[in-house]
């Protein structure tokens, strides 16, 4: 629809004393249905950080699946049958899943090359530790009892990769 059609769209539903819709719902819509259609997923774009917000944290602190959709299954490595890495995503990052980490149930992580700090990925562990919704405890950030089982992030960056990683724990509330 075209932009002139949305504002005389709105100024009608005015003059017929209608609730109006709100602009950026009506300007958003269609841009989310092209991006469905062209097979875009949960991270559309940007950095490793809201990849791994989108495909690793949000699901496991909901207690669900990561979200690996659109993304291409690597050959499985046969000395580590539990891990499963998916991509490259357009951006150059790898998605990697572990079944058996060392210190947890499940693991996921985004893994980009280079140091990728994400000035996003700052903002929310500063805000996850000052409510106190995340515990330091050495390099992880864990879930302070709102989640059970609990979930456990690091940010890991160094000149040869960035790696966000979050792994749901055997510990208890």
């Amino acid at each position: 629809m075209p932009i002139w059609a949305l504002l005389m769209t709105e100024a009608w539903s005015r003059n017929r004393g209608a609730q109006p819709v709100h602009r950026l719902c009506t300007v958003r819509a269609p841009i989310w249905c092209i991006a469905l259609v062209l097979g875009a997923g949960p991270a559309l774009a940007g950095d490793a950080w809201d990849m791994f917000v989108a495909r690793c944290l949000d699901p496991y602190e909901h207690l669900t699946l990561p979200v690996v959709d659109g993304l291409v299954p690597q050959p499985v490595d046969q000395t580590r049958k539990a891990r499963r890495v998916f991509g490259p995503s357009e951006e150059g990052y790898l998605l990697v899943l572990d079944a058996a980490p060392r210190d947890g149930e499940r693991a996921c992580a985004v893994e980009g090359p280079g140091q990728d700090m994400s000035e996003a990925a700052d903002a929310w562990v500063q805000l996850q530790t000052v409510t106190r919704r995340y515990v330091r405890d050495g390099a992880w950030l864990v879930s302070n009892e709102w989640i059970e089982p609990r979930v456990k992030v690091r940010i890991a960056a160094d000149m040869a990769r960035t790696a966000y990683t979050v792994v749901e724990t055997d510990l208890e509330s």
